[in-house]
């Protein structure tokens, strides 16, 4: 049996996959890896198929039709029989040696996690490189970092929600009856329920995944309506979470939900300037309902507590009004440096995701 599977959902990336797979390969022998063509219409599956030809490890299987990532990864995940599971994107790649320091991380242990987080780096365009925040969440917390529950370490949540840096033993996986759900923003439901249901967690702080930001190939990147489907996804979280009544997690869900929510509306490139009313008040409507109370939870200081005010006074034009003055100096201030960072004046100003403790703002 592979110590790793490694799952790979794959539609129109014919010109990353090869990149992709490349990074992969030269692993240890201990690896599977499932190619899950989901319909695509371009040269994927030859590139796969062509891969696999000259790798035993490497099988390729079609989806019964096209569905999007998540459901691509539930099908694959049927095919895999490696002891653990990664999920990999076909235009992203990993980082050398990242197989073999997973494999040694989960292979041959007495007490084998349920789930590995792995830290990443995003790449840019621009060639601009951002470190994922598993190292500097890693330093502020006194837990094990090789075994771990989400109650020990409520804000472990404030690490990225994306299903590649998380390794899955493969059994915990397939018993827990938590697939992706269709839509945008899948990983989220996907995530904390992960989460909530691991009795072991642990952590790789070397550098293992590059998640490469690609215009037109990320949603992060699209303007589209269907940036919606997070309220679906967040909504299904909470769900998932309605018998859990651990204070500390509730609010470190709560405070990542709201940084996320207006990460989303702050970034021109995805919400429609048009729809940006509407997307706000959807996002107080959340605030209002999944708040965990006063006593518990309170406005962050500074710009990143304001806009949770205004969120909770469902004050669209002050929301817009905080946004615009931003605007307008972050403009006047590149300007004055030049014009060739000017259109990073676009942006809400940013705000904190990481919660020092239950009721530090």
């Amino acid at each position: 049996m592979p110590a790793l599977s490694i799952v790979i959902p794959v539609y129109q990336a014919e010109d990353y996959l090869a990149g992709c797979l490349d990074t992969i390969v030269g692993g240890d022998d201990r690896l599977e890896i499932v190619i899950a063509d989901d319909c695509s219409p371009d040269g994927s599956r030859a590139i796969a198929e062509r891969y696999a030809r000259s790798d035993r490890r490497i099988r390729v299987v079609t989806t019964p039709e096209n569905a999007g990532s998540g459901p691509a990864r539930n099908f694959g995940l049927t095919y895999a029989t490696g002891d653990y599971v990664w999920f990999v994107d076909a235009d992203d790649e990993l980082k050398p040696g990242a197989v073999d320091r997973v494999i040694a991380a989960v292979a041959d242990r007495e007490e084998r996690p349920d789930v590995v987080l792995v830290q990443h780096e995003k790449v840019r365009d621009t060639g601009a490189v951002e470190h994922g925040e598993l190292v500097e969440l890693a330093a502020q917390t006194s837990v094990d970092l090789d075994g771990f529950t989400l109650e020990e370490w409520p804000q472990i949540v404030d690490y990225t929600h994306t299903p590649w840096t998380k390794v899955s033993r493969r059994e915990f996986l397939t018993s827990i009856d938590l697939g992706f759900p269709s839509g945008w923003y899948t990983d989220i439901p996907w995530t904390y329920g992960l989460f909530r249901r691991a009795k072991r967690m642990s952590v790789i702080t070397d550098c293992c995944y590059q998640w490469r930001q690609r215009a037109g190939s990320s949603i992060t990147r699209t303007r589209d309506d269907k940036h919606f489907d997070v309220f679906t996804q967040w909504h299904r979280t909470w769900d998932d979470f309605r018998g859990v009544d651990d204070t500390g997690v509730r609010v470190a869900l709560f405070n990542h939900m709201v940084w996320h929510l207006l990460l989303v509306i702050g970034n021109t490139e995805r919400v429609d300037p048009k729809r940006r009313r509407e997307f706000f008040r959807r996002t107080s409507e959340l605030y209002r309902r999944y708040h965990p109370g006063p006593d518990a939870w309170r406005p962050a200081a500074g710009t990143t507590g304001l806009k949770q005010r205004l969120l909770a006074a469902r004050a669209y034009l002050g929301y817009e009004a905080l946004r615009q003055v931003w605007r307008l100096g972050r403009t006047t201030k590149r300007l004055w440096r030049g014009p060739a960072s000017a259109a990073h004046a676009a942006q809400d100003p940013p705000d904190q995701p990481v919660l020092r403790g239950p009721v530090d703002r």
